[in-house]
């Protein structure tokens, strides 16, 4: 269920004994169980469809009542998952959700109105902005015309806010398919001037958004790194991703020469930083960059493991090795020998998988493994089917989840069973894709 497998839903239908997993799912619906919210959205619909297997609304809506209510204020995605969930019970007709949406949204409204010190990042505001995404989801025109309005006199009676705050609900309202929308939008304005308030504030945020520019910036050179870590004692974030995605290889090669040249240790490490944790073979041996990964030097030592990784060698294949039989930095060392796989690997490989755990807080970077099995195809390396099942049965990350289910896919490796599964995963992409490509017969 944390991981969001459609599994849940299969077991639910066929289980002779429903009422042991009734407490599970009442627990999912207590927390937001997305791996990262910003880039999967919530899983609310996911555990909703959990609960409708045990005809018994009640038992799961007045404990989320109660949990939503006592949230507090800097609770953000799970804010978002309560609002979420929230609106699907009340879809189906719920009354005390919909009451319980509703009175969070006016409480709300009412705190920005009457909001006077801003002191630290407002929460309340994105707070506001999600109830609304929500409430308009669900919501026919006239429902989006009141949330309109209701910000247009939040804009009306306290001028720190305008339409740029909630660019987000602005977009959508453009984008979601809501021109009709904006048309009764335009018409309903001249008749409110709260309606008026935000509409003009709408077109402000929109003309601000479109004015943005964004000019591509041209790549420095290996002498402009230099000199910036020289002047400044450190290499911007801003610089180091410029250079490792569109520096010549040309450019490339020099900085790999003075990173191997310098001998100041920390001016070193902010060299070195331009190749770690990029697609990149370090150009030259790198048995150098093995013996920076020794160092005593912190940055030094993380920046080789963070290029390492990417290199492919016989030595950084056997430096591997070396790692996993002393059980240090056995992250780096699964990553190193993923990246210079050979078919005789396999199963040690899936065996130091298998032990890692998989948490919200990445404590074993279970998240980045995953990433760098996904990954590591695009530097030619042919992995077999069971590292892609491996994702797709211990991941907490839908998106993970969503590449290798796409990776099987192309290979025709998806099994009957995962294909059913597929069809009520929490990730709506795999769902629409398995229906897709994979109709039931």
């Amino acid at each position: 269920m944390q991981q969001g497998l459609g599994r849940c839903v299969l077991v639910l239908k066929n289980a002779k004994n429903i009422s042991k997993y009734k407490e599970i799912v009442l627990w999912g619906c207590l927390h937001n169980l997305s791996y990262d919210t910003q880039c999967e959205g919530t899983r609310a619909y996911f555990v909703y469809e959990l609960t409708t297997y045990f005809n018994d609304e009640q038992y799961f809506v007045i404990p989320i009542i109660d949990a939503f209510e006592r949230l507090p204020r800097r609770s953000d995605w799970t804010f978002s998952h309560f609002c979420n969930l929230l609106c699907c019970f009340a879809e189906n007709g719920n009354t005390n959700a919909k009451k319980a949406l509703q009175k969070k949204y006016d409480k709300l409204l009412a705190t920005l109105i009457s909001k006077r010190r801003f002191v630290s990042y407002d929460f309340e505001r994105d707070n506001f902005e999600r109830i609304c995404l929500a409430i308009s989801s669900m919501e026919e025109t006239d429902g989006i015309l009141r949330i309109a309005s209701d910000m247009g006199r939040l804009f009306r009676e306290n001028p720190h806010y305008n339409g740029s705050d909630f660019d987000w609900f602005c977009s959508c309202m453009e984008h979601g398919g809501c021109k009709k929308f904006l048309s009764i939008l335009r018409f309903e304005s001249k008749k409110s001037q709260n309606l008026l308030s935000f509409y003009e504030n709408y077109l402000k945020a929109q003309k601000e958004m479109k004015q943005i520019v964004r000019k591509p910036i041209a790549a420095p050179s290996a002498e402009n790194i230099k000199d910036e870590i020289s002047s400044t004692g450190k290499l911007s974030p801003s610089s180091r991703v410029r250079f490792g995605r569109h520096a010549v290889a040309e450019e490339k090669l020099k900085l790999a020469q003075e990173i191997l040249a310098e001998s100041d240790l920390d001016v070193k490490a902010e060299l070195l930083s331009t190749f770690a944790y990029r697609n990149d073979n370090f150009p030259f041996s790198h048995n150098a960059i093995i013996e920076y990964s020794k160092s005593s030097h912190k940055k030094l030592r993380e920046n080789a493991f963070g290029v390492l990784i990417n290199c492919q060698s016989e030595e950084v294949r056997a430096y591997a090795f070396e790692l996993l039989a002393d059980r240090t930095n056995m992250t780096y060392a699964i990553e190193m020998l993923l990246c210079n796989y050979k078919a005789e690997d396999k199963q040690l490989l899936l065996d130091e998988l298998y032990q890692i755990r998989a948490d919200y807080k990445d404590k074993s970077d279970w998240h980045g493994i995953g990433m760098h099995i996904l990954g590591v195809k695009d530097q030619n390396v042919k992995l077999p089917k069971e590292f892609f099942f491996y994702i797709y049965e211990t991941t907490l990350c839908s998106c993970c989840r969503e590449y290798a289910v796409l990776d099987l896919s192309k290979r025709r490796w998806l099994t009957k069973e995962m294909i059913e599964e597929c069809r009520h995963d929490s990730n709506y992409s795999i769902a629409e894709y398995i229906n897709r490509y994979y109709p039931v017969k």
